[in-house]
């Protein structure tokens, strides 16, 4: 059997088989007669729409995949192999295209010498099924994966930072720092609004603060000038201490003499019943 019946016949068989997905290319008059195209020694051009079985879950297009194949027989095919390519598809990733495309190449290269245009057609729809549930089975575990991705999001809102022995020491460390320095920022601040240290901070920094209250009078007088300073460590009240020493008495009606000085006579009438003995204010005060 010659080339041209041989492919004459593999013509008529998927034309038979694919009657409406079978579309002749290189027919000018549109009557589809390969045969007159091959009396002709024109090479057959023709591409054969497949796409994966329906069924009742698929999810509209998303599940639909339909791929166009292109094949072109040479004059001494099937001694030697078609050329095929993919005139179109859908819902087929590029690296999708590239794999049956291998597949079929390496069926070529099995079947020289056998027509094998229905048996590609036939391998391209059954790897076209499986791609189909691959595909699938892939979608529905990204949106399984999403779906605990999201969970565990809404998990951790509510479960919070588990705190350990390290994490809180590291966070006491890092807090206590933040705190001495806004303290200090604190007390800069005071410092700078008022120009002046408190009498706490003054004491604090300067000790011998206490030795200059002490020795006030030599600094307001000089050298020359002696001050006795006596300091009553009884810790007595006042009226005790006026009841225990009645020189107090005398100091009290010579207030005018230390005042106005020798020359100024002074004459100054006192009520002798305001004092009495000792023992008589004690027992009133009892």
């Amino acid at each position: 059997m010659s080339y041209e019946e041989q492919q004459a016949d593999e013509l008529d068989a998927m034309k038979a088989i694919y009657p409406t997905e079978l579309t002749l290319f290189n027919d000018d008059d549109g009557d589809g007669d390969h045969k007159k195209l091959l009396n002709e020694n024109q090479l057959p051009k023709f591409s054969i729409k497949i796409s994966s079985e329906f069924n009742e879950d698929d999810d509209n297009d998303c599940d639909k995949y339909e791929l166009e194949l292109l094949f072109q027989l040479p004059k001494n095919y099937p001694d030697v192999g078609p050329t095929i390519e993919i005139f179109s598809s859908k819902n087929l990733e590029d690296c999708d295209e590239l794999e049956i495309v291998d597949i079929l190449n390496d069926m070529i290269a099995d079947n020289i010498g056998m027509v094998m245009v229905f048996t590609m057609v036939t391998r391209a729809s059954e790897w076209l099924n499986t791609l189909k549930e691959r595909k699938i089975i892939e979608r529905k575990q990204a949106e399984e994966q999403r779906k605990k991705e999201i969970e565990e999001m809404e998990r951790k809102k509510f479960e919070g930072t588990r705190v350990t022995v390290e994490t809180f020491i590291a966070w006491k460390m890092k807090f206590d720092a933040e705190m001495a320095t806004l303290a200090a920022k604190n007390k800069e601040m005071k410092k700078d609004e008022t120009g002046k240290l408190t009498g706490k901070e003054m004491f604090l920094q300067d000790k011998n603060l206490i030795d200059s209250d002490l020795n006030f009078a030599d600094v307001i007088a000089g050298d020359d000038l002696d001050v006795d300073i006596k300091v009553d460590e009884r810790k007595l009240t006042g009226k005790e201490m006026f009841l225990q020493d009645k020189n107090l008495i005398d100091s009290d009606l010579n207030f005018a003499d230390v005042i106005a000085g020798d020359d100024l006579d002074v004459d100054i009438k006192v009520d002798e019943s305001l004092f009495q003995d000792d023992d008589e204010l004690l027992a009133e005060d009892d």
